[in-house]
């Protein structure tokens, strides 16, 4: 029997996708601070900026239904809408439903407090107990987050086009991206036009803060060790991994912004060319699309599984050959 040993990697969010506008705002939160420090892959794209019609919620009890609107990369207009069930947001997330809730809306933030008006205008009320974002929104639907219907166009709506993929090799996304003046990022906020009329393009290019988890499979004999995932060795493959990432991401799909192009991928000094591994591969295990004029990539969760399923595009890589695979690639 022949030895079997593979790897594939899924890039999952450490935090949901946020604007550069709003990254400046959610950096000084010591928990957004502790979340985003435990991503060292990130990315950045640009999408037509998506709003909230705060002017035509319909409220019915506790259930909001807010129009969201956007429009595609093409500039066809998308009109869709959310129904929040702020009750079950307040049971799941405070134990119970509070007596009164709170609530503020704009075009980019939809924010629900437990407690009065009154206690909300003399400031004595404690932060909200659920948020959302426009990011945010397109991130929980696509995780199944409960309380959370319609969204119908939700993956036109979070189809993006990636402009930078990058890594953090001594620190981490919140050092790299987020507290830094990243290079890449300054030169999209000069450089880019906005894609909608009349939005600014700090609110169109938006941050993807992404942890790589390799799950191994290999042949084991009798007296055989299996991995070991807790050790340096383990840390020091990651960041291999990361590496290799980073690397396969760029040659398929040639983002703009990415100076290095690795023309020889998969051949590289720090990735995993001519290691142990038969065949390798990454995906990414979020409801999220990334274009550029050079492919597409297609992300995908499946929130009764918990895990990607088979709608999910693969960055498949054997020997010197690396390819990008599935549904969005016309293969079946």
């Amino acid at each position: 029997m022949s030895e079997m040993n593979v790897m594939l990697s899924t890039l999952h969010l450490v935090y949901p996708p946020v604007s550069s506008y709003e990254a400046d705002s959610v950096k000084v939160d010591p928990e957004v601070e502790a979340l985003l420090r435990g991503s060292d892959f990130y990315v950045m794209a640009m999408r037509p900026e998506v709003v909230f019609d705060d002017q035509n919620i319909q409220i019915d009890g506790a259930e909001w239904t807010v129009p969201v609107l956007g429009q595609t990369h093409g500039g066809k207009p998308i009109a869709d809408q959310v129904t929040l069930d702020i009750a079950r947001f307040a049971s799941d997330l405070l134990g119970e439903e509070p007596e009164s809730i709170t609530a503020e809306a704009g075009p980019k933030m939809l924010r629900f407090w437990a407690g009065t008006m009154e206690d909300f205008e003399a400031d004595q009320l404690e932060g909200p107990f659920e948020w959302f974002t426009t990011e945010k929104l397109l991130h929980d639907k696509g995780r199944g987050v409960d309380g959370i219907t319609g969204l119908d166009r939700h993956r036109d709506l979070a189809t993006y086009e990636l402009l930078y993929v990058g890594i953090a090799k001594k620190t981490d996304t919140f050092d790299r991206l987020f507290e830094r003046a990243h290079h890449a990022r300054q030169k999209i906020l000069s450089g880019e036009w906005p894609r909608r009329s009349g939005a600014r393009v700090t609110d169109e290019l938006i941050l993807f803060p992404f942890r790589v988890e390799p799950t191994i499979l290999r042949t084991l004999e009798l007296g055989d060790e299996p991995t070991d995932t807790t050790g340096e060795a383990w840390a020091q493959y990651k960041k291999q991994v990361v590496a290799d990432a980073e690397k396969a991401f760029v040659h398929l799909l040639d983002p703009q912004y990415n100076v290095e192009k690795f023309a020889s991928y998969p051949k590289g000094a720090d990735g995993l060319y001519g290691g142990d591994h038969q065949r390798y591969g990454y995906l990414i295990a979020e409801n999220v699309t990334f274009t550029t004029a050079n492919g597409t990539m297609r992300g995908s969760f499946d929130p009764r599984l918990g895990m990607f399923d088979d709608s999910a595009d693969w960055i498949f890589v054997s020997g010197d050959e690396v390819e990008l695979v599935g549904p969005s690639q016309g293969d079946t």
